[in-house]
């Protein structure tokens, strides 16, 4: 029984999945979208012998919603019920192990720290505190400053660009499918809801021979749960075009000889 007790502090530790007993776990950072369902999931150990008595979630460090939801295990004993700014879209329900609590069509403003409490009829009550993120997408994602041709030592210069998100988007760069981690190419800011990022690159035929012509911007939410790309592919040609006028040249050449010929 020692061994298996040690086992569970473990998991606690590094996983931080686990409840000990009388104790809050430890935080977990959870990230939604707005306008999608949302459900925190808090799992406890039922004490030997005893029964689930009530789960409540409360929104921490806010006065005027500090009660969030509150679920009895007996009906008879009080009802369900969810208040203020979660009304009719929210609901908790409790089996032997877990507690859940869904949030339907997020807001901004849903975002906070949430504690779960699991209340027993004889045991110390069991915590769990969430971390919660609502991220906007932006209203406008998009890539400008390229060109549909290049020639044999051109710069590369190129600006992608989300607007209207919160928290702000992360922008990265992709060639080929690899990141570009060089800052002297890479130059992003942030403002009010604005991430702007350019990308900067010296002798454009030296880029595609090296890494491939797919340049790639991807923006995504700070904790991953939203993502989104943008792209172009690269063409490069000599500076003087004979590339593209070399096909048609020995066509016309073909087809003078084979007159000649009749």
């Amino acid at each position: 029984m020692e061994t298996l007790r040690v086992f569970l502090v473990l998991v606690f530790v590094i996983g931080s999945t686990v409840t000990a007993f009388g104790n809050t776990v430890s935080d977990e950072s959870v990230e939604g979208i707005v306008g999608s369902d949302l459900t925190l999931k808090c799992p406890f150990t039922l004490p030997d012998g005893d029964t689930l008595y009530k789960n409540s979630w409360t929104l921490e460090g806010n006065e005027s919603h500090s009660n969030v939801y509150t679920y009895y295990a007996d009906r008879d004993n009080g009802p369900q019920r969810a208040l203020r700014h979660l009304i009719n879209r929210s609901e908790a329900v409790c089996s032997d192990t877990e507690c859940r609590l869904t949030i339907q069509k997020l807001l901004t403003t849903d975002a906070g720290t949430y504690k779960c409490r699991v209340e027993f009829e004889q045991s110390t009550s069991q915590d769990k505190v969430f971390i919660l993120t609502v991220y906007s997408p932006p209203e406008e994602f998009k890539l400008k400053g390229h060109k549909s041709n290049y020639h044999k030592g051109d710069n590369l210069s190129v600006e992608c660009f989300a607007k209207e998100s919160e928290p702000n988007t992360e922008l990265t760069w992709k060639i080929n499918g690899q990141r570009v981690t060089d800052p002297y190419e890479v130059d992003t800011n942030y403002g009010d809801g604005r991430t702007t990022s350019r990308l900067q690159l010296n002798d454009i035929n030296k880029v595609t021979s090296q890494f491939g012509k797919k340049i790639e911007c991807i923006a995504k939410s700070p904790g991953n749960a939203h993502q989104d790309s943008k792209y172009f592919l690269l063409t490069v040609g000599d500076n003087s075009g004979s590339v593209r006028h070399l096909l048609p040249a020995m066509s016309l050449a073909l087809l003078l000889v084979s007159t000649h010929l009749l």
